[in-house]
């Protein structure tokens, strides 16, 4: 038996040579209560080169919110910089008012290969919806 959640909506992430420590947001993606939503999976790829990392070989997933896409949550102008657009963020606070998604291990060796990781993402926001 398969499950169907139903249509994807892409994110925006421009990461391509990413260096390591540093951290990028998305854009916002908006969905309403009117799709009758019970629960949101979010899926992330990672293409990852023939060089084995160093290091920290993960990469660390948050997520923010914002309840009228304008005021986002963690968002100030020196750490946690998001605002609902696809660009580098200067600093992440230590601690961060960002939400912890999971983390996505990078274990592969010596081999370029995309790394996947589904990570549902209502319950860490902390909604409940029905």
């Amino acid at each position: 038996m398969a499950l169907q959640f139903g249509t994807s909506t892409p994110l925006t992430i421009t990461a391509g040579s990413l260096a390591s420590g540093a951290a990028r947001s998305s854009a916002a993606v908006t969905t309403s209560s009117t799709n009758n939503i019970t629960s949101i999976l979010l899926t992330v790829n990672i293409l990852t080169t023939s060089t084995a990392p160093s290091g920290n070989k993960q990469v660390v997933v948050y997520g923010y919110m914002s309840e009228d896409g304008t005021n986002y949550l963690g968002a100030s102008s020196v750490v946690d910089n998001v605002d609902g657009t696809d660009k580098a963020i200067t600093a992440i606070g230590s601690p961060t008012n960002l939400v912890l998604l999971g983390t996505v291990q990078l274990n592969q060796g010596s081999n370029a290969v995309t790394v996947r990781e589904v990570i549902e993402v209502t319950s860490r926001f902390g909604c409940i919806l029905s």
